[in-house]
């Protein structure tokens, strides 16, 4: 049985706060002028929980509540520093996790602004940095997903249908996973649509653009298309994530199977819309200043 389904799945039913993040919007003028006023080099450190702009859009924090954890660099906002180290769990991490895992990432709404649909097309677009260090030696390690939120009577293990992965070795891998019954209960396998043939460069930057029909209907219209670089390395036609009530919502950062090492990722001009995002396929926007 994969581990990482398990860990996912057990966060979201034992131990994560609702994605829905209601009357976040009303704070989010407010959050935005506060990070303004902080200054260039905005906030080192938020804690868990603590309220994000990311492309105009409220996040949540999700981390051990170390200082390295989450820097946010950029006026406004725009750079984004993820960093864990051996042992760094969530705070709300549950007890009843199968094995270890470690992570600080960043949540997206899961309420009306949330731009998924089930009927619309979703882009996704960021580029992420991993910082020079020793390959990694986890298992895996999530480098930006759409989460799934299963239904009531839902208790399958279930895979995020759209997941960028970093595999030991630093290989870079993208996978997917659907099914059509409800209520799931079963085994949900996930499959590999492609992964890098040698290790990912360090120290250097990469855009990622995306855009993804979440349908599981055998016969709908659900599929991504994924550009790594400008190189489109996946297009996939077929059923895509779970017959929920609930489209899935976005989260970035590291989230990842236990391990000796320390890892960082940085991420800049994070976007997710309905609107098309193809712009950025072969013409990344500029990394923001940092200063």
């Amino acid at each position: 049985m994969d581990l990482r389904a398990i860990h996912r799945r057990v966060a979201c039913r034992l131990g994560n706060r609702s994605p829905e993040m209601s009357g976040l919007r009303g704070i989010a003028v407010g959050v935005f002028f506060a990070l303004l006023l902080a200054g260039p080099h905005a906030h080192a450190g938020p804690m868990n929980g603590d309220r994000v702009v990311v492309g105009g859009q409220i996040h949540a924090a999700e981390n051990g509540n170390h200082p390295w954890s989450l820097t946010i660099a950029g006026n406004p906002p725009c750079l984004y520093r993820f960093e864990v180290r051996p042992g760094d769990r969530w705070v709300f991490e549950s007890p009843k996790q199968p094995a270890p895992v470690e992570r600080s990432e960043l949540q997206g709404p899961g309420d009306e602004t949330d731009p998924a649909r089930f009927d619309a097309k979703t882009w996704t677009a960021y580029q992420f940095k991993l910082e020079p260090g020793g390959t990694s030696t986890a298992q895996w390690a999530v480098l930006g997903d759409w989460h799934v939120r299963p239904d009531p009577g839902d208790t399958a293990t279930m895979t995020s249908p759209w997941q960028l992965e970093l595999l030991r070795g630093d290989i870079l891998a993208f996978i997917t996973s659907t099914t059509t019954e409800k209520p799931a209960r079963s085994t949900i396998p996930f499959q590999y649509l492609w992964k890098s043939a040698g290790p990912i460069t360090r120290g250097v930057w990469h855009s990622l653009v995306s855009v993804a029909d979440f349908d599981w209907r055998p016969k709908g219209e659900g599929g991504i298309t994924l550009w790594l670089d400008g190189a489109k390395i996946v297009d996939y036609r077929g059923p895509l994530g779970y017959n929920n009530a609930k489209p899935p919502y976005f989260k970035f950062g590291i989230y990842r199977a236990a391990t000796a090492d320390t890892l960082a990722v940085d991420y800049a001009n994070v976007e997710t819309s309905r609107a098309p995002l193809r712009r950025r396929i072969h013409t990344p926007p500029p990394i923001c200043s940092s200063r």
